[in-house]
């Protein structure tokens, strides 16, 4: 005689995933992008050396030597899946890595060349269509790889995402404009984002909590003219920016760290 399946027991389930917002860890995911030589690394490894891992496709942040972080240097796609790997298994630390004395796993992973990275991808689409296909030219970019490496770099962007620890991006800065085509930085039309295809660009956008240009401009400091790190955090005609967060944030912050941002997203202030 057949027994009869037994229904679930959804009530069961329901009240071991539901939770309040703040039962949540926060673990705050961040787009920070910029022109060359604005900050963008040292922002990227200011949550703490020892908490860090550095992921780093253009070796920018081996001239860190004063706060001497702990780089992943990669220089092929394939490199992403081995440093997501890694970090999937909750295991990585700086003494796991007989690098440092810490035991507790990286709480922070920073991506210091989102830019560089998708060129990667797109490399390793040309090759990988080049061997499939001996009548193809090599070196020469199909419409269809920027389709399929634009999709590894979604897949890339969510796995990150959903790894249980704080993620920063950096990019390039890019200028577009209305009509896409050249433009004066001072015509109304410019706007500034990060240097990603659109389709790449949306994604991670839609994933981040945090989509933050990074700029330097010179400011007079008791009688004396010094360059001022700035994030630009509020949406901006302009600028590819914005946050998610419950309380109204300042358009930008000074002199911007990840602990600072951080705090703001969450109590609205830093002090």
């Amino acid at each position: 005689m057949a027994t009869r399946t037994q229904e679930k027991d959804y009530l069961a389930v329901a009240k071991k995933k539901v939770k309040r917002a703040r039962d949540f860890p926060f673990l705050a995911k961040m787009l920070i992008y910029g022109r060359k030589k604005k900050g963008k690394t040292t922002f990227a490894t200011s949550a703490g050396v020892e908490n860090t891992l550095v992921i780093d496709p253009e070796l920018g942040a081996i001239y860190k030597r004063k706060d001497n972080p702990y780089i992943w240097p990669i220089d092929k796609w394939e490199d992403m899946q081995d440093v997501w790997g890694a970090l999937r298994s909750g295991l990585l630390s700086p003494a796991a890595l007989e690098l440092g004395p810490s035991d507790e796993p990286f709480t922070w992973v920073a991506v210091d060349g989102l830019t560089r990275v998708n060129n990667m991808c797109l490399k390793y689409i040309m090759r990988t269509e080049e061997q499939r296909n001996l009548d193809r030219r090599p070196g020469i970019v199909d419409r269809r790889d920027y389709n399929k490496s634009g999709e590894l770099m979604k897949t890339m962007l969510t796995n990150f995402h959903n790894l249980p620890m704080g993620v920063i991006y950096t990019a390039q800065e890019r200028m577009i404009s209305a009509d896409s085509g050249d433009s004066d930085e001072d015509e109304e039309s410019t706007f500034f984002v990060a240097d990603l295809p659109d389709g790449v660009r949306g994604h991670v956008n839609s994933l981040v909590d945090v989509i933050g240009r990074l700029y330097v401009t010179t400011v007079e400091i008791k009688g004396e003219q010094k360059q001022q790190r700035r994030l630009q955090l509020e949406t901006h005609e302009r600028y590819d920016t914005g946050y998610r967060s419950d309380f109204v944030l300042p358009s930008m912050v000074k002199y911007p760290t990840i602990p600072k941002v951080t705090k703001l997203m969450m109590e609205g202030k830093v002090q």
